[in-house]
């Protein structure tokens, strides 16, 4: 009969240990989707801010393309040149 004992209070044992494990593992899952969200959350607030940024910068190159067509014109012709002679 001791033996019995001994047997319900190893099979308690486990069944906490079991119960306690669940419970850790869990709230484990749970921070580590916290954490992922939070960091989908942070790209995609960081990819809308370049895109925006991107977008601001070709409105204003728009800008001053059409203020001076000509020095444009001239820039890139510069550029394109300057480029050519880079690469060979």
């Amino acid at each position: 009969m001791a033996s019995d004992s001994n047997v319900e209070k190893a099979k308690d044992a486990l069944e906490d240990g079991a119960d306690a494990v669940e419970t850790a593992a869990q709230a484990t899952a749970d921070k580590v989707s916290r954490a992922a969200q939070r960091a989908k959350d942070t790209a995609s607030d960081a990819l809308d801010d370049g895109s925006d940024v991107l977008e601001n910068a070709l409105l204003c190159a728009k800008d001053v393309i059409r203020q001076h067509p000509i020095a444009s014109v001239t820039v890139v012709a510069a550029v394109a040149y300057l480029w050519g002679r880079i690469r060979g």
